[in-house]
């Protein structure tokens, strides 16, 4: 075994002990859990053949809301399979396949890809979707210009991106079952099995046109790769809804990723170049800066 037992944490550790083959090889497969974050994902391979991922999350109560989500809406939908948790450890099977990552912009991918995304937000609501008023705070909290100014945006563009964002608010939206991180280094291609989402530990319920716009920031497409995505994606879900208000979303995830890579000592310059990009635009569209 390549990693020593302390480094998987009391609930992970416990885990492992507990599956019915001996540990023969861990692997960490993301930083080791340190004094700022505790998550750290580990590749473990037992003596009776199977290969795992053991995940540690920040907090017992998001691993809860994981499990439960998962169990709850996941049952039959293409995704890696949580099988056991303690606390705030996961552990989920290891699926062999392509990553769609490394060819990014094939348009039968991006579609498949889309379809998949709508087949997980229609999961939690499959009649209708619960339409919420936004509240108040979650936009303040996702709108604040000191992050942009902080990570180095001046503070005329950070007080415009914010007034754009908030003209272009909804009333209201629809709230349910999100990945939180949809995007092509989380998809596989599982031979015999097709398109398969991975590393799921961002599951909550959530505005799924934020949960859209997400992707929208975390894999940039050309125009033709997106619209061939959205065209997916409508095989389940409108989105005429997340169009109509892109700037607000857009803008909001943007700010949102800043303010966490803020937080935690990683440089902001991706989202701020996409955030200057979507300002310099003239027509707005969600193809900005993608060409």
């Amino acid at each position: 075994m390549t990693i020593p037992w302390h480094a998987f944490g009391a609930s992970l550790e416990a885990l492992i002990r507990e599956q019915p083959g001996s540990l023969d090889e861990a692997v960490a497969v993301s930083p080791l859990a340190s004094s700022r974050s505790r998550r750290a994902v580990f590749r473990l391979q037992f003596s009776d053949g199977r290969v795992l991922k053991g995940r540690c999350l920040e907090t017992e109560q998001q691993a809860e809301t994981v499990w439960r989500l998962a169990n709850a809406h996941l049952g039959t939908a293409p995704v890696a399979r949580i099988v056991a948790r303690r606390s705030e450890a996961l552990l989920e099977e290891w699926l062999f396949g392509i990553e769609v990552a490394s060819d990014r912009d094939r348009h039968e991918h991006v579609r498949e890809a889309g379809a998949l995304l709508g087949r997980l937000h229609r999961a939690g609501a499959p009649h209708a979707a619960c339409r919420r008023a936004l509240e108040p705070r979650w936009i303040d909290d996702s709108l604040t210009a000191g992050a942009l100014v902080r990570a180095g945006l001046d503070g005329g563009s950070a007080r415009e991106a914010v007034a754009l964002a908030r003209r272009s608010a909804p009333l209201a939206a629809d709230w349910g079952l999100c990945h939180g991180d949809f995007c092509a280094e989380n998809l596989l291609v599982v031979p015999t099995l097709g398109l398969h989402v991975v590393d799921n530990e961002t599951i909550c319920e959530l505005w799924q046109d934020y949960d859209l716009a997400r992707t929208w920031y975390r894999w940039p497409m050309g125009v033709a790769a997106f619209a061939a995505f959205l065209d997916g994606y409508r095989e389940h879900r409108e989105t005429a809804a997340f169009l109509a208000h892109f700037q607000f979303w857009a803008i909001c995830a943007l700010l949102r990723s800043v303010s966490f890579r803020l937080a935690n000592g990683v440089s902001a310059e991706l989202p701020i170049h996409r955030l200057q990009a979507l300002l310099r635009a003239p027509a707005p569209s969600p193809s900005w800066g993608t060409q």
